[in-house]
Protein backbone atom coordinates (compact mmCIF):
# COMPACT_ATOMS: atom_id res chain seq x y z
CA UNK A 1 0.00 0.00 0.00
CA UNK A 2 2.84 2.39 0.89
CA UNK A 3 4.69 1.46 -2.30
CA UNK A 4 1.66 2.31 -4.47
CA UNK A 5 1.19 5.65 -2.70
CA UNK A 6 4.87 6.52 -3.25
CA UNK A 7 4.60 5.71 -6.96
CA UNK A 8 1.51 7.96 -7.22
CA UNK A 9 3.37 10.92 -5.64
CA UNK A 10 6.28 10.52 -8.06
CA UNK A 11 3.92 10.43 -11.06
CA UNK A 12 2.04 13.55 -9.89
CA UNK A 13 5.33 15.47 -9.40
CA UNK A 14 6.56 14.53 -12.88
CA UNK A 15 3.23 15.58 -14.50
CA UNK A 16 3.18 18.93 -12.67
CA UNK A 17 6.78 19.69 -13.68
CA UNK A 18 6.08 18.82 -17.34
CA UNK A 19 2.94 21.02 -17.45
CA UNK A 20 4.83 23.97 -15.93
CA UNK A 21 7.68 23.60 -18.42
CA UNK A 22 5.23 23.45 -21.35
CA UNK A 23 3.36 26.63 -20.19
CA UNK A 24 6.64 28.52 -19.81
CA UNK A 25 7.74 27.46 -23.29
CA UNK A 26 4.43 28.65 -24.80
CA UNK A 27 4.71 32.02 -23.03
CA UNK A 28 8.25 32.50 -24.34
CA UNK A 29 7.12 31.56 -27.85
CA UNK A 30 4.19 34.04 -27.70
CA UNK A 31 6.43 36.96 -26.71
CA UNK A 32 9.02 36.23 -29.36
CA UNK A 33 6.60 36.39 -32.37
CA UNK A 34 5.36 40.03 -31.81
CA UNK A 35 6.90 42.28 -34.58
CA UNK A 36 8.02 45.86 -33.85
CA UNK A 37 5.51 48.64 -34.70
CA UNK A 38 6.66 50.76 -37.69
CA UNK A 39 6.87 54.56 -37.25
CA UNK A 40 4.03 56.41 -39.01
CA UNK A 41 5.39 59.75 -40.31
CA UNK A 42 2.72 62.23 -41.46
CA UNK A 43 2.11 65.96 -41.71
CA UNK A 44 -1.29 67.69 -41.33
CA UNK A 45 -1.68 70.84 -43.44
CA UNK A 46 -4.57 73.36 -43.46
CA UNK A 47 -4.92 75.36 -46.67
CA UNK A 48 -7.26 78.38 -46.93
CA UNK A 49 -8.43 80.16 -50.09
CA UNK A 50 -10.74 83.08 -50.73
CA UNK A 51 -12.52 84.17 -53.92
CA UNK A 52 -14.22 87.58 -53.96
CA UNK A 53 -16.93 88.40 -56.47
CA UNK A 54 -19.26 91.37 -56.96
CA UNK A 55 -22.89 90.28 -56.34
CA UNK A 56 -25.16 90.10 -59.39
CA UNK A 57 -28.47 89.93 -57.50
CA UNK A 58 -30.05 91.68 -54.52
CA UNK A 59 -32.93 90.24 -52.49
CA UNK A 60 -34.93 92.96 -50.73
CA UNK A 61 -37.63 92.38 -48.13
CA UNK A 62 -39.76 95.35 -47.04
CA UNK A 63 -43.01 96.09 -45.22
CA UNK A 64 -45.79 98.63 -45.83
CA UNK A 65 -47.77 99.57 -42.74
CA UNK A 66 -50.90 101.74 -42.43
CA UNK A 67 -52.94 102.83 -39.39
CA UNK A 68 -56.39 104.32 -39.00
CA UNK A 69 -59.34 104.26 -36.62
CA UNK A 70 -61.41 102.85 -39.48
CA UNK A 71 -60.46 99.34 -40.60
CA UNK A 72 -61.50 99.81 -44.24
CA UNK A 73 -59.64 103.10 -44.52
CA UNK A 74 -56.47 101.51 -43.15
CA UNK A 75 -56.77 98.54 -45.53
CA UNK A 76 -57.41 100.71 -48.61
CA UNK A 77 -54.45 102.91 -47.74
CA UNK A 78 -52.22 99.85 -47.39
CA UNK A 79 -53.44 98.39 -50.69
CA UNK A 80 -52.71 101.68 -52.45
CA UNK A 81 -49.17 101.81 -51.07
CA UNK A 82 -48.40 98.22 -52.07
CA UNK A 83 -50.00 98.71 -55.50
CA UNK A 84 -47.96 101.83 -56.23
CA UNK A 85 -44.74 100.05 -55.25
CA UNK A 86 -45.50 97.03 -57.44
CA UNK A 87 -46.38 99.33 -60.36
CA UNK A 88 -43.13 101.29 -60.00
CA UNK A 89 -41.03 98.14 -59.72
CA UNK A 90 -42.57 96.37 -62.74
CA UNK A 91 -43.10 99.40 -65.01
CA UNK A 92 -40.47 102.02 -64.22
CA UNK A 93 -37.70 99.84 -62.77
CA UNK A 94 -38.35 97.18 -65.44
CA UNK A 95 -38.35 94.27 -63.00
CA UNK A 96 -40.24 91.17 -64.12
CA UNK A 97 -43.49 90.53 -62.22
CA UNK A 98 -42.36 87.06 -61.19
CA UNK A 99 -39.51 88.68 -59.23
CA UNK A 100 -41.98 90.68 -57.11
CA UNK A 101 -44.06 88.97 -54.42
CA UNK A 102 -46.40 90.14 -51.69
CA UNK A 103 -46.73 87.57 -48.95
CA UNK A 104 -48.35 88.06 -45.58
CA UNK A 105 -51.10 90.46 -44.47
CA UNK A 106 -51.31 91.30 -40.78
CA UNK A 107 -54.37 93.06 -39.31
CA UNK A 108 -53.96 94.02 -35.67
CA UNK A 109 -56.35 96.07 -33.55
CA UNK A 110 -54.56 98.24 -31.00
CA UNK A 111 -56.47 98.43 -27.71
CA UNK A 112 -56.54 101.17 -25.14
CA UNK A 113 -54.17 100.76 -22.21
CA UNK A 114 -55.90 101.39 -18.91
CA UNK A 115 -54.65 101.78 -15.40
CA UNK A 116 -55.91 99.18 -12.96
CA UNK A 117 -58.00 101.57 -10.85
CA UNK A 118 -59.56 103.24 -13.93
CA UNK A 119 -60.52 99.84 -15.30
CA UNK A 120 -62.16 98.80 -12.01
CA UNK A 121 -64.08 102.07 -11.76
CA UNK A 122 -65.29 101.85 -15.36
CA UNK A 123 -63.54 105.04 -16.48
CA UNK A 124 -61.43 103.12 -19.01
CA UNK A 125 -62.18 99.96 -21.00
CA UNK A 126 -59.25 97.78 -22.23
CA UNK A 127 -61.54 96.53 -25.03
CA UNK A 128 -61.74 99.93 -26.71
CA UNK A 129 -59.93 99.90 -30.06
CA UNK A 130 -57.80 102.99 -30.62
CA UNK A 131 -56.86 102.17 -34.22
CA UNK A 132 -56.18 99.31 -36.64
CA UNK A 133 -52.68 98.45 -37.82
CA UNK A 134 -52.30 96.68 -41.18
CA UNK A 135 -48.97 95.35 -42.45
CA UNK A 136 -48.10 93.69 -45.75
CA UNK A 137 -44.73 92.27 -46.82
CA UNK A 138 -43.07 92.73 -50.22
CA UNK A 139 -40.12 90.73 -51.60
CA UNK A 140 -38.16 91.90 -54.65
CA UNK A 141 -35.39 90.10 -56.54
CA UNK A 142 -33.22 92.71 -58.26
CA UNK A 143 -31.06 91.41 -61.11
CA UNK A 144 -29.28 94.74 -61.59
CA UNK A 145 -27.57 95.79 -58.32
CA UNK A 146 -26.94 99.29 -59.74
CA UNK A 147 -30.70 99.97 -59.27
CA UNK A 148 -30.60 99.09 -55.60
CA UNK A 149 -30.30 102.59 -54.15
CA UNK A 150 -32.99 104.14 -56.37
CA UNK A 151 -35.40 101.29 -55.57
CA UNK A 152 -34.97 101.65 -51.81
CA UNK A 153 -35.37 105.44 -51.96
CA UNK A 154 -38.48 105.31 -54.14
CA UNK A 155 -40.09 102.60 -52.01
CA UNK A 156 -39.72 104.73 -48.89
CA UNK A 157 -41.22 107.68 -50.74
CA UNK A 158 -44.22 105.58 -51.79
CA UNK A 159 -45.04 104.55 -48.25
CA UNK A 160 -42.81 101.62 -47.23
CA UNK A 161 -42.31 101.89 -43.49
CA UNK A 162 -39.62 99.26 -42.93
CA UNK A 163 -36.77 97.58 -44.83
CA UNK A 164 -36.63 94.14 -43.24
CA UNK A 165 -33.70 92.46 -44.93
CA UNK A 166 -31.23 93.00 -47.77
CA UNK A 167 -29.24 90.06 -49.12
CA UNK A 168 -26.51 90.29 -51.76
CA UNK A 169 -25.98 87.05 -53.68
CA UNK A 170 -24.29 85.64 -56.74
CA UNK A 171 -25.97 83.27 -59.17
CA UNK A 172 -22.62 81.53 -59.78
CA UNK A 173 -21.98 80.52 -56.18
CA UNK A 174 -21.27 76.87 -57.08
CA UNK A 175 -18.59 77.83 -59.60
CA UNK A 176 -16.81 80.20 -57.22
CA UNK A 177 -17.10 77.73 -54.35
CA UNK A 178 -15.45 75.01 -56.44
CA UNK A 179 -12.70 77.45 -57.41
CA UNK A 180 -12.06 78.38 -53.78
CA UNK A 181 -11.85 74.69 -52.81
CA UNK A 182 -9.39 74.04 -55.66
CA UNK A 183 -7.17 76.92 -54.55
CA UNK A 184 -7.30 75.73 -50.93
CA UNK A 185 -6.19 72.22 -51.92
CA UNK A 186 -3.34 73.66 -53.97
CA UNK A 187 -2.30 75.89 -51.08
CA UNK A 188 -2.15 72.95 -48.66
CA UNK A 189 -0.05 70.90 -51.10
CA UNK A 190 2.42 73.74 -51.70
CA UNK A 191 2.83 74.38 -47.99
CA UNK A 192 3.35 70.68 -47.23
CA UNK A 193 6.04 70.45 -49.93
CA UNK A 194 7.78 73.57 -48.63
CA UNK A 195 7.90 72.34 -45.02
CA UNK A 196 8.94 68.80 -45.97
CA UNK A 197 11.67 70.11 -48.29
CA UNK A 198 13.11 72.24 -45.51
CA UNK A 199 13.38 69.16 -43.30
CA UNK A 200 14.97 67.05 -46.07
CA UNK A 201 11.88 64.93 -46.66
CA UNK A 202 9.37 64.38 -49.48
CA UNK A 203 5.59 64.52 -49.46
CA UNK A 204 3.84 61.26 -50.28
CA UNK A 205 0.22 60.50 -51.08
CA UNK A 206 -2.62 62.10 -49.07
CA UNK A 207 -4.09 59.87 -46.37
CA UNK A 208 -7.16 61.93 -45.35
CA UNK A 209 -8.94 65.06 -46.65
CA UNK A 210 -11.49 67.31 -44.97
CA UNK A 211 -13.09 70.35 -46.67
CA UNK A 212 -15.20 73.32 -45.51
CA UNK A 213 -16.93 76.15 -47.42
CA UNK A 214 -18.31 79.44 -46.12
CA UNK A 215 -19.01 82.93 -47.45
CA UNK A 216 -19.77 86.45 -46.24
CA UNK A 217 -20.39 89.94 -47.63
CA UNK A 218 -17.85 92.78 -47.38
CA UNK A 219 -18.68 96.45 -47.91
CA UNK A 220 -15.03 97.51 -48.05
CA UNK A 221 -13.31 96.10 -51.09
CA UNK A 222 -9.71 96.17 -50.00
CA UNK A 223 -10.16 94.65 -46.57
CA UNK A 224 -8.76 91.22 -45.89
CA UNK A 225 -9.52 88.98 -42.99
CA UNK A 226 -6.72 88.36 -40.55
CA UNK A 227 -4.87 85.13 -41.08
CA UNK A 228 -2.77 83.27 -38.56
CA UNK A 229 -0.63 80.17 -38.05
CA UNK A 230 -1.91 77.14 -36.25
CA UNK A 231 0.10 74.62 -34.29
CA UNK A 232 -0.64 71.08 -33.23
CA UNK A 233 0.48 67.50 -33.20
CA UNK A 234 2.46 66.31 -36.22
CA UNK A 235 3.26 69.96 -37.09
CA UNK A 236 0.07 71.45 -38.49
CA UNK A 237 0.78 74.37 -40.85
CA UNK A 238 -1.45 76.97 -42.50
CA UNK A 239 -1.51 78.63 -45.89
CA UNK A 240 -3.87 81.08 -47.64
CA UNK A 241 -4.59 82.09 -51.22
CA UNK A 242 -6.90 84.82 -52.57
CA UNK A 243 -8.39 85.46 -55.97
CA UNK A 244 -10.74 88.18 -57.25
CA UNK A 245 -13.39 86.91 -59.63
CA UNK A 246 -15.17 89.23 -62.09
CA UNK A 247 -18.87 89.89 -61.68
CA UNK A 248 -21.34 88.31 -64.09
CA UNK A 249 -23.61 91.37 -63.74
CA UNK A 250 -23.76 94.05 -66.40
CA UNK A 251 -23.99 96.76 -63.73
CA UNK A 252 -20.96 98.86 -62.88
CA UNK A 253 -19.89 98.51 -59.25
CA UNK A 254 -18.12 101.88 -59.38
CA UNK A 255 -21.37 103.79 -59.99
CA UNK A 256 -23.53 105.71 -57.58
CA UNK A 257 -23.76 102.82 -55.14
CA UNK A 258 -20.38 101.41 -54.12
CA UNK A 259 -21.14 97.69 -53.97
CA UNK A 260 -19.07 95.44 -51.79
CA UNK A 261 -17.94 91.92 -52.56
CA UNK A 262 -19.04 88.46 -51.56
CA UNK A 263 -16.22 86.54 -49.96
CA UNK A 264 -16.43 82.83 -50.86
CA UNK A 265 -13.90 80.89 -48.79
CA UNK A 266 -12.80 77.28 -48.53
CA UNK A 267 -10.61 75.39 -46.09
CA UNK A 268 -8.99 72.04 -46.82
CA UNK A 269 -7.27 69.92 -44.15
CA UNK A 270 -5.03 67.23 -45.68
CA UNK A 271 -2.86 64.62 -43.97
CA UNK A 272 0.13 63.60 -46.14
CA UNK A 273 2.61 60.77 -45.81
CA UNK A 274 6.25 61.78 -45.39
CA UNK A 275 8.94 59.86 -47.23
Amino acid sequence: MKKAFFVFLIAAFVFSFAAQAQAQAQAQATVSVVPPTPLNRTILVAGDAEVRVVPDQVLISMTAESRDTNLLVAKNRNDQTVGSIVKYVTKTADIKPRHVQTDYVSIEPVYRQCRYNDELSGKCSPLDIIYYKIRKGIQIRLNDPSKYEALITKSLELGVTQINNIQFITTELRKHRDKARELAAKASQEKAQAVAGTLGMKVGKPMSINTQNYYSFHWNRGSQRSRGNYGGQNTMTHNSMMEHAPSSSSGDASGELALGQISISAKVNVTYELE
